[in-house]
C-alpha cells in the first residue's frame, strides 16, 4: 500500500515540517501512532522536499580536529544531503585541551579521541539550542550528546567557497509550513478551514429513520499506543439509537497492522476514521 503527501492532504489531513521532523495532523483528530509515522516519514519528507524543489541536511556523525594553515581546533559534523546524498558538513569552533588539571591529566593537555569543549557563545551551542533537545549539564559532554540529532532535517547555506561546506550561523532545523505544503501539493485547492467536510457529506442515519426519543449516549475516550510531537489529543464519539444501524467493532489502534490502520483512516469522510 502506498502512502503520498498528496493522498493524505486530499483527505483533509494537516502536513508540516517543525523542528525538523515530519508532523500530520489528522482530520479525524486522532492521533498518529509513532511506529506508523516512523515507518513512513522518510519517503514522506523526500517528497515534499523534491516538490518544493530543496534540500535538507541529516546528522551523519563527527570528528574533531585542528584545521586550516593556523591548525585552529574545532569539530566537524557530516551532514550529508537528504535529497541528493551530497556529502556536506559543518565546522565548529572548540576546545581539544582540558581547561584544568583533573585525575584524567593535567590542564592544557590532549582531551580523549572524540572529546571537546565548548563556550556558551560557541556557534555549536547556539544550533544546539535551535534544535529544542536537552542541553548537556557539563558543556564538556556534548560528544555523548550529539547522536540525539539524528532523526532531525536542517537547513542552511553553503559558505563562500562551496567546498560542500555549510554555513555553521545559518544551520537550524528545518521548518515548512501545513500553508506551504498544501499550496506545493493542490495549488488550485485552497481550503478556508482544514478538515472542513464536503456539503454533499450525508449524516451516517437519515433524519427519517432516528427514533423521537433518540438520545445522546455521551463520549468515550479513545487509547492509542502515542502521539506525535504535537499529539496529545483526545477523541470522542457520540452514538445515536437509531433503526436499522448494525453496530461495526473496529479494533483499536495497537490491535491493528499498518494496512488495516490506514484503511480504517482512509475511510470516507463521513466515517470519522481519515488519514
Amino acid at each position: 500500500m502506498t502512502v503520498t503527501v498528496e493522498k493524505l492532504l486530499a483527505r483533509g489531513n494537516e502536513i508540516s515540517i517543525e523542528h525538523g521532523q515530519l508532523v500530520i495532523r489528522p482530520s479525524s483528530g486522532m492521533p498518529v501512532p509513532l511506529d506508523w509515522r516512523d515507518k513512513y516519514s522518510p519517503a514522506l519528507l523526500r517528497e515534499i522536499l523534491v516538490t518544493l524543489r530543496m534540500d535538507a541536511y541529516e546528522y551523519g556523525g563527527y570528528s574533531t580536529g585542528l584545521y586550516g594553515t593556523n591548525k585552529a581546533a574545532g569539530v566537524t559534523i557530516q551532514l550529508p544531503s537528504f535529497v541528493g546524498g551530497l556529502d556536506t558538513h559543518a565546522i565548529f569552533n572548540a576546545e581539544l585541551n582540558r581547561k584544568l588539571s583533573t585525575k584524567a591529566g593535567k590542564k592544557d593537555t590532549p582531551l580523549p579521541k572524540g572529546h571537546f569543549r565548548i563556550g556558551k557563545r560557541s556557534h555549536l551551542y547556539r544550533f544546539w539550542q535551535s534544535t529544542g533537545l536537552p542541553t548537556p549539564r557539563r558543556m564538556s559532554s556534548f560528544h555523548d550528546y550529539l547522536g540525539n540529532l539524528r532523526g532531525i532535517l536542517f537547513t542552511a547555506d553553503m559558505t563562500a567557497d562551496q567546498n560542500n561546506r555549510l554555513d555553521t550561523g545559518s544551520l537550524r532545523p528545518l521548518y515548512i509550513t501545513a500553508v506551504e505544503v498544501r499550496k506545493a501539493f493542490q495549488p488550485d485547492k485552497g481550503r478556508t478551514i482544514d478538515g472542513q467536510l464536503p456539503d454533499n457529506c450525508r449524516t451516517k442515519v437519515p433524519d427519517k429513520d432516528l427514533t423521537t426519543a433518540q438520545t445522546n449516549q455521551g463520549f468515550k475516550g479513545n487509547p492509542t499506543t502515542g502521539t506525535d510531537n504535537h499529539g496529545k489529543t483526545v477523541i470522542s464519539t457520540s452514538e445515536y439509537t437509531a433503526v436499522n444501524e448494525p453496530v461495526v467493532s473496529r479494533k483499536s489502534p495497537q490491535e491493528q497492522t499498518d494496512e488495516e490502520w490506514l484503511a480504517d483512516y482512509s475511510s470516507t469522510p463521513c466515517d470519522g476514521y481519515r488519514l
